[in-house]
């Protein structure tokens, strides 16, 4: 059995993005689960090319997503991905795009099959408080979440405070990974 955790380079400027440095924390198996650990450039165009070409090399049985947001206090549970792409700022190769549609012709927004609440509830009561968002957003984040679950895939997608203590995080998403396996 296989987990894929997916994380994002560093954007914007910046010298760092928390879910990089998250990924090189977790181990390599848990239990009988092997991790493969992937880093997604943050690239509209080029995200989702590495995602297929992780899905089709590894056939994950379970695909987390680890994605930086700006701020908050706790991790954030994404139900939905958007079929849209949009943003004011450019991503790493300087690609703005305006009110994209990802796929012609395919549900506005897909849904995560994993229990989130059951997460949610787990968390806030175990480990660290994270709470339930409906919307991954509509930046590359959204776009990749959006593929996963396009190709029907197991997947959920946390947003990562940039300033959350590292540890923590990492402890978070190890037990969140660990809850969805058992």
């Amino acid at each position: 059995m296989r987990i894929l955790i997916t994380a994002f380079e560093p954007f914007g400027g910046a010298e760092t993005n928390i879910t990089q440095s998250i990924l090189s924390l977790l181990p390599d198996y848990v239990a009988d689960w092997a991790i493969e650990k992937v880093c997604l450039p943050v690239s509209f165009k080029r995200a989702p090319i590495v995602l297929r070409e992780a899905i089709a090399t590894y056939s994950p049985d379970l695909i987390i997503m680890l994605g930086q947001c700006p701020a908050g206090e706790n991790i954030r549970l994404e139900r939905f991905a958007i079929n849209m792409m949009d943003s004011t700022k450019g991503d790493n190769d300087g690609y703005i795009p305006n009110e994209e549609t990802i796929y012609a012709n395919q549900p506005l927004a897909l849904q995560t099959p994993l229990p989130i609440k059951e997460l949610e509830r787990f968390c806030t009561d175990y480990v660290q408080p994270v709470q339930v968002s409906n919307s991954a957003g509509l930046y590359v984040c959204n776009r990749v979440y959006y593929e996963a679950l396009y190709l029907h895939q197991q997947a959920i997608f946390m947003h990562v405070p940039k300033n959350m203590d590292l540890t923590l995080a990492q402890q978070t998403i190890a037990q969140i990974m660990k809850n969805l396996l058992y």
